[in-house]
């Protein structure tokens, strides 16, 4: 079954533990994967696994291992990221898994840089009677406006709208920069500040300004922003994150698309220069194994990890030396 990200939520108990996720809209697709790992979590699947390219020989390993269940009576979740080129073999193959769509102890997520996919050949027909097909692409106008709003759920009804109105203005057909706003507005929203800027510019330290330091490689005013941002505004760590899990998905999509990688990533012009000669200095062996830290970082910012906040903090920073000191 094949379904619009927007409509994930209507589908999402209704299939067989199996999403393959795809689309050429980058902020659908990690939306996409936050839900159906929210959903289970309540569920009870507790437990994660992630596999990366270089570990796709071990997938079908890694799904009978889990599909048991554990000692302890926990279930997982299973995350393949798949980064690119066509679908390889070991993904396919997971459709020839005997009873694939009856396993109760794990969730498989396949998350793919695929933008498309036909529906006619073998491998998505299989996969089509398994799995959950969701795809994220480009919203329409008034569909943005809607998915927007529905973001906003955290306001009231009138001032949800106005600010949707206002996001979609400012950053029309640019989810990314969209979906931006609306994470900082989680975490400086309050009824009391309805009247203030969307954006606080007047800060000292812009969290979005951490972007620009890093892909400018210097090291000292990028370690400065994380540090007052840990001292002053200690709750915009998972935006950190998220800011640093950008540079690297945008760098390792430039490898594969070149700079058709900055369009989908909405990239300004002005910066284009300054992530060429950044991703010059970090090659593809550097910055691949980063994409499971910030995985790592995510959930510890949630509280879905045992590092402790200095530990967080402190991976910021590591971070921060590793990319900038190339």
């Amino acid at each position: 079954m094949i379904c619009e990200a927007a409509a994930l939520k209507k589908y999402i108990d209704k299939s067989n533990k199996i999403f393959f996720i795809f689309g050429s809209e980058i902020v659908l697709k990690n939306n996409s994967v936050d839900l159906v790992n929210e959903y289970f979590q309540e569920k009870g699947y507790t437990e994660r696994e992630t596999i990366f390219e270089q570990d796709f020989k071990n997938i079908e390993e890694t799904i009978i291992k889990n599909a048991g269940g554990s000692l302890f009576g926990s279930k997982t979740i299973i995350e393949i990221l798949h980064n690119g080129g066509k679908i390889p073999k070991e993904i396919s193959n997971i459709f020839e898994i005997e009873n694939i769509d009856k396993l109760d102890n794990i969730v498989i997520v396949i998350r793919s840089a695929l933008e498309k996919i036909n529906q006619k050949t073998k491998w998505v027909t299989k996969m089509n009677n398994s799995a959950l097909i969701v795809q994220c692409s480009k919203l329409k106008s008034f569909e943005e406006k809607i998915w927007i709003k529905n973001k906003l759920n955290f306001m009231p009804e009138r001032t949800a709208k106005e600010y949707a109105e206002r996001i979609s203005d400012m950053y029309s057909g640019n989810l990314i920069a969209q979906n931006n706003e609306i994470n900082l507005l989680k975490l400086t929203y309050s009824e009391e500040s309805e009247n203030q800027n969307i954006s606080s510019e007047n800060a000292e330290f812009l969290p979005y300004q951490l972007e620009d330091k890093v892909i400018e490689l210097d090291t000292d005013f990028a370690l400065r922003i994380a540090k007052s941002i840990k001292k002053n505004d200690e709750h915009y760590g998972p935006l950190l994150v998220f800011i640093m899990g950008k540079i690297i998905t945008t760098s390792i999509s430039y490898y594969q698309n070149k700079n058709a990688a900055f369009e989908k990533a909405g990239i300004w012009k002005s910066k284009i220069p300054a992530y060429i000669n950044f991703i010059k200095k970090n090659t593809l062996k550097k910055l691949m194994p980063l994409q499971k830290k910030i995985y790592e970082l995510d959930l510890a910012s949630k509280g879905l990890s045992g590092i402790t906040k200095d530990q967080f903090w402190q991976e910021i920073d590591n971070m921060i030396i590793d990319l900038t000191s190339a």
